[in-house]
């Protein structure tokens, strides 16, 4: 009798429990905690917007990350719980025409907190009868989650998967030491990066530039040097789904000569000066060393600093900005790579014009700093902001005086240890009405784009407001440069964050990197952006300098790794073939699609940062090359190619230009790799242009 019973019990409940399977199948998917909820249109995550635990904080499309603000579970009372169960999702109070809005709040119990995952993968509210729906059917990073009517739209399917793609990076490499120093290699070692599935590569850099990449296993590696050349050597690792860590700390190796040399170059013959207007070109015959001509500086008017110095197979310089009616003598000195001098040329004297007739007419210093000047904006009262990189504040200069004072500094921002910090500054045009600026900066644990109040002279810290978030960041790569456009919009550029395969990927992990981004003001997602995110066109590597010409179009200037940088006319939807192509040089350049840069340049004569356009001519700022390219628009192309300041004001980052026609120039020359702060010696210049 008892065991007829428990029998009759036994399939009483089997039969229950057949019947609840059968009616909820969908539940059981999210009844095991921390599950990620995945749009089927977008491939993105059910996310809280900036991770905020605040109660009516909205929910939007996230890069799936595994992070708490993205771990759902489903409760037997039917919340949808997040946060480690610390808050639930509901519908918001107020009703629009989208709908109403998908919050997170304290967990109460209420009817307004229950949901059901149907069998046609729609989380139906239960109060309202109304799904999950991504706001106007996007798939952008941030596009906003209301709850709407249902439909049979693919922005009201989820879905949960039984396992996460792997977009979790390595830990950065630790211990990094150098040995076996030489005038030719050096050996570098490093302690194993850990992984949740597996290292496979690290990949060796000095100063932002990849060098070679070894397998995961490995510890140390031999890498060449140049003599007498200091290099900041680090290290990344990567796994086998591309995820590239942060990097190691830098150790900067300078390699010993490898034989003493103490013999001079020949003196400069034949040294010859023209001037044109208020521009003076010099010529002379070449040097001869025992070993190489390396450099040659110019000095004007006996002064002991050169006002110029050009590469050991240049033998001409263009000194610009002189003023008119005025005799200058100039002479040339030729050095070896360890030092050694030659005696000064004899001196060739020329009188400038009486009116400039160059495109260079003159050059006055605005101010200096002890920090990297990055972004700079002029406001409409003809004063400057302009963003301290490393040191992280915004400063006001007042071109007409010289005063300085500090506006604020950037909540949140963090450097890297490399060329990361607060960068690219930007204003709309109708900011004397509407106030609000514009910046990109790292943090900790990103890159992002944000816009705060300027009002009374300062900017304000609680009127903070994140436009993007989720932009990699790495040591280097990090891009930076922001610019609105005259359709209104703004344009940032995004670096690869030292991984190239993120600057080909449209969705997933990375997808916001090595691109030209396109934002509302606000920061939603144009409509007519092409991929129905904020890219605006990808396959970058660290795009830096952006800018529009008098037909609306955008220029943009990227560097290259060891081969050549590039400018680039960037087209919606273009790709310009990073990492298959770097300028026009890599086997992957003759594939279909890539498009094509419209002028490049040798790294060591580039490493151009800054790009701005003048009456449809480019200015472009450089680096290591130490000098302004000037290029004038003719059609699609770029022609009459002219370099100015040749080594006359050391590295320049960024070029923008002032209300009266002319430039903003500034310069990187001291800690511009190292994220201390207030180790500079920099200028801001203020440059005149002629015809």
């Amino acid at each position: 009798m008892r065991t007829s019973l428990r029998m009759l019990l036994a399939g009483i409940l089997s039969i229950a429990c057949v019947t609840a399977l059968l009616t909820l199948p969908a539940d059981a998917a999210l009844a095991a905690t921390g599950k990620p909820i995945v749009g089927v249109a977008s491939k993105r995550c059910l996310d809280i917007e900036g991770g905020s635990k605040t109660a009516g904080t909205q929910t939007v499309l996230g890069t799936c990350d595994g992070k708490a603000d993205q771990r759902w579970s489903r409760t037997a009372a039917g919340e949808l719980r997040v946060f480690d169960g610390a808050r639930c999702l509901q519908a918001g109070s107020a009703v629009s025409a989208a709908g109403r809005k998908a919050v997170i709040a304290s967990c109460t119990g209420a009817a307004s907190q229950k949901w059901s995952y149907t069998s046609a993968k729609t989380l139906k509210h239960t109060t309202s009868g109304w799904c999950l729906d991504v706001r106007g059917a996007k798939t952008a990073a941030g596009s906003q989650v209301y709850l709407h009517a249902c439909t049979t739209g693919t922005n009201q399917k989820w879905t949960v998967p039984a396992k996460l793609p792997d977009t979790t990076p390595p830990t950065a490499p630790t211990g990094l030491t150098r040995s076996a120093l030489t005038c030719t290699a050096v050996t570098l070692s490093w302690t194993a990066s850990t992984d949740a599935v597996g290292v496979t590569a690290y990949d060796l850099y000095h100063d932002g530039q990849l060098v070679k990449s070894v397998a995961g296993t490995v510890r140390s590696s031999s890498v060449k040097v140049v003599a007498g050349v200091p290099w900041g050597w680090y290290v990344n690792a990567r796994d086998a789904a591309g995820n590239v860590s942060q990097a190691s700390a830098t150790v900067t190796v300078t390699p010993p000569q490898c034989s003493t040399d103490t013999v001079a170059p020949s003196v400069p013959k034949s040294v010859a000066a023209v001037a044109s207007g208020t521009s003076v070109n010099l010529t002379w015959a070449a040097s001869t060393d025992n070993v190489a001509v390396t450099r040659y500086d110019v000095r004007r008017d006996g002064a002991t600093t050169p006002v110029g110095s050009v590469g050991g197979g240049v033998l001409t310089f263009t000194d610009s900005g002189l003023a008119v009616n005025r005799a200058y003598s100039y002479t040339v000195t030729a050095r070896d790579a360890q030092g050694n001098a030659s005696a000064p040329s004899a001196a060739a004297t020329t009188t400038t014009g009486a009116a400039c007739g160059s495109a260079i007419c003159g050059v006055t210093q605005a101010t200096t700093d002890t920090d990297i000047p990055w972004g700079l904006v002029t406001l409409p009262d003809g004063s400057v902001l302009y963003a301290r990189r490393d040191a992280h504040g915004i400063v006001r200069l007042v071109p007409t005086t010289g005063a300085k004072t500090t506006v604020g500094t950037v909540p949140g921002a963090q450097s890297t240890d490399g060329e990361g910090g607060v960068m690219g500054l930007a204003i709309a045009s109708d900011f004397s009405a509407d106030p609000w600026l514009y910046i990109m900066h790292t943090t900790a644990s990103d890159n992002r784009i944000v816009r705060m109040k300027y009002a009374a002279g300062k900017i304000d810290p609680a009127s903070v407001q994140v436009l993007v978030s989720g932009i990699l960041r790495n040591k280097y790569h990090n891009g930076g440069r922001l610019r609105f456009g005259p359709d209104g919009m703004l344009y940032a550029s995004t670096g690869d964050a030292q991984n190239g395969d993120y600057a080909q990927r449209l969705t997933g992990t990375g997808s916001l990197n090595g691109k030209i981004l396109r934002l509302t003001r606000t920061g939603g997602t144009p409509s007519d952006n092409p991929f129905g995110s904020y890219v605006w066109s990808y396959g970058h590597r660290n795009p830096q300098g952006i800018a529009f010409d008098s037909r609306g179009r955008l220029w943009q200037q990227e560097f290259g790794n060891s081969v050549m940088d590039e400018t680039n006319l960037v087209v919606k939807g273009g790709n310009y073939g990073w990492p298959q192509c770097e300028g026009t040089s890599g086997s992957g350049c003759g594939a279909a699609g890539l498009i094509a840069p419209k002028m490049t340049y040798p790294t060591a004569d580039g490493s151009c940062s800054g790009l701005t356009i003048v009456r449809d001519v480019v200015y472009i700022a450089c680096g290591r090359g130490s000098r302004l390219y000037r290029e004038v628009i003719s059609g699609d192309s770029l022609t009459d190619k002219q370099q100015f300041f040749v080594g006359t004001y050391g590295r320049l980052r960024t070029v923008e230009p002032t209300p009266d026609g002319g430039l903003w120039l500034t310069t990187t020359n001291q800690g511009d790799k190292d994220s201390v702060a207030n180790n500079s010696n920099e200028k801001i210049l203020k440059v005149s242009l002629g015809g």
